[in-house]
């Protein structure tokens, strides 16, 4: 991040360039010069490995400090900051972008792309409306504005969206997904199904819609359906996708609602492994070692997603009974305290 920070610091403003010859208040004003070579050189540089995303986009700030008429090197390193969760110095980034190349269209997708993984859903809608104001038919302006309005709690305006594009863009697979996702949520279940199907039909592979089609099956009452549909995800994520672990964690689940508590564990202990961070994947884990009687271990894994996520009841409270399976009431007593607690301060539906 040192890199950044310095190369950063080294960027004059690009709003404040002006053509050559301008004159400022003591005269013509000096517009750098562009060193292609450097510039090339320190792009391939960061393109090359890709050394770590705050090297990278560091090297591209230094290539855009080489060449300031090359301000898509700034937009490139905004997204590479953004896949690494640096929104504040993405957006940076990206606002200086805009500036030097007077709001561009790609420019202004790019912005409320970061600031919609950001979750910051106000000022994605806002960015991505200006865009549709120019180009009313844009679809990713269309997909982005469609999100950021959902995420906003504004369901019903998000799905106008969406079935606006469908209707313009009947084929656009992520379209008819985010409105499978909004049917979901709202327990429009056979609504849902339909569209994860259609997204099957437009990309036969879309492993996020196979995952989200068991999903629907699972909550109308056919685990069979349902089964069947996560390992037709899993097949395809297996080897193509190792860190997505939803499907597995899915099937961990439901495998636990229909009592085979060892694939349960199998399949959570899959999920845990692609993804370590994930307090729920350890909290299936341990609830299919409780099932099994696994006492000692079904402790270490609720141990371990309590932690991972303090403000997770679930594996608290499995956890005081696993404390009382191993004797040990005192770690149960205080286990119990902390779940009165966190049940008192937790929103009514946990998403």
């Amino acid at each position: 991040m040192r890199v950044v920070l310095m190369v950063c610091a080294a960027v004059p403003a690009l709003g404040a360039q002006v053509a050559d010859g301008a004159l400022g208040p003591d005269g013509p004003i000096e517009v750098p010069a562009c060193d292609a070579a450097a510039a090339s050189e320190l792009t391939r540089r960061a393109r090359r490995a890709l050394p770590s995303p705050g090297e990278a986009a560091g090297l591209l700030v230094e290539a855009h400090t080489a060449c300031p008429e090359r301000g898509e090197l700034l937009l490139e390193a905004a997204k590479i900051l953004a896949r690494s969760h640096e929104f504040d110095r993405s957006l940076l980034l990206a606002d200086e972008f805009l500036r030097s190349v007077s709001a561009s269209v790609p420019g202004m997708l790019a912005v409320a792309d970061i600031q919609l993984r950001a979750q910051r859903f106000e000022e994605a809608s806002k960015t991505a409306s200006e865009v549709i104001l120019r180009d009313p038919a844009n679809a990713t302006a269309l997909k982005l504005h469609g999100n950021a309005t959902y995420f906003l709690g504004r369901s019903a305006e998000a799905e106008a969206i969406f079935l606006r594009l469908l209707d313009k863009y009947p084929a656009d697979a992520e379209a008819a997904y985010m409105l499978g996702r909004i049917y979901y949520q709202e327990n429009r279940l056979t609504h849902a199904a339909a569209q994860f199907q259609k997204v099957l039909r437009l990309e036969p592979r879309n492993y996020k819609a196979y995952d989200n089609l068991a999903l629907c099956h699972e909550a109308l009452g056919e685990p069979e359906a349902a089964i069947r549909h996560f390992l037709a995800a899993i097949q395809i994520v297996e080897n193509d996708h190792p860190d997505y672990d939803w499907p597995y964690a899915n099937l961990a689940s439901l495998l636990l609602d229909q009592g085979d508590a060892q694939r349960a564990y199998e399949a959570a202990g899959a999920a845990a492994r692609r993804n370590p961070r994930s307090a729920r994947n350890f909290y299936l884990g341990g609830k299919a070692l409780a099932h099994l009687g696994r006492n000692e271990d079904a402790r270490k894994w609720l141990e371990r997603s309590s932690l991972l996520d303090p403000s997770y009841s679930e594996p608290v409270y499995l956890l005081i009974r696993v404390y009382q399976r191993l004797g040990a009431e005192a770690s149960a007593a205080a286990a119990a305290e902390r779940f009165r607690k966190l049940k008192a301060s937790e929103p009514d539906e946990r998403r």
